[in-house]
């Protein structure tokens, strides 16, 4: 499963044609913006924007995406394994985040899209991966642990 967010610039239908043939044994879902016409392999299926990202990431075995928040968030908050394709920013978030996620091995990661003779092997690496690495990130209490933090921080100031 590949997924777009609205912070990049989306995919490309040539691109991710070629990723999908270069990987033919395995379907590839692709949610978000995609721009580009032209053929595409049986095993690429463009979603594009649609209500239960969830519920389709659930049944992916692989997630494929950015290093933004909402992709990270989704992989760890699904216990998906993750193959992550930071993107350039301005204050480099998205590389940082990525590179930490490597080391902790909860991702497999490349900088930006991947030529197409790199793709079988990035989803054999990212399917090796133990997805309780990236699922032992989520915290579904986050928020009302950080609401307890600060509280706690003003009442002792």
């Amino acid at each position: 499963m590949v997924v777009f967010g609205r912070g990049g610039a989306g995919g490309s239908l040539a691109e991710l044609a070629a990723a999908a043939r270069a990987v033919p044994d395995r379907p590839w879902h692709v949610l978000g913006p995609v721009s580009g016409s032209g053929p595409a392999p049986d095993n690429l299926h463009v979603h594009g924007w649609v209500p239960d990202v969830e519920a389709r990431v659930a049944r992916a075995a692989v997630l494929v995406g950015g290093g933004g928040d909402g992709v990270v968030a989704l992989a760890a908050a699904q216990g998906k394994r993750f193959l992550c394709l930071p993107e350039e920013r301005a204050y480099g978030e998205q590389t940082e985040k990525a590179a930490a996620l490597a080391r902790l091995g909860a991702a497999i990661v490349h900088p930006g899209w991947p030529p197409v003779s790199v793709w079988p092997d990035l989803i054999e690496a990212s399917l090796a991966l133990d997805p309780t690495v990236i699922g032992g990130l989520h915290d579904p209490d986050a928020i009302k642990t950080c609401a307890a933090t600060i509280e706690n921080l003003v009442q002792n100031f």
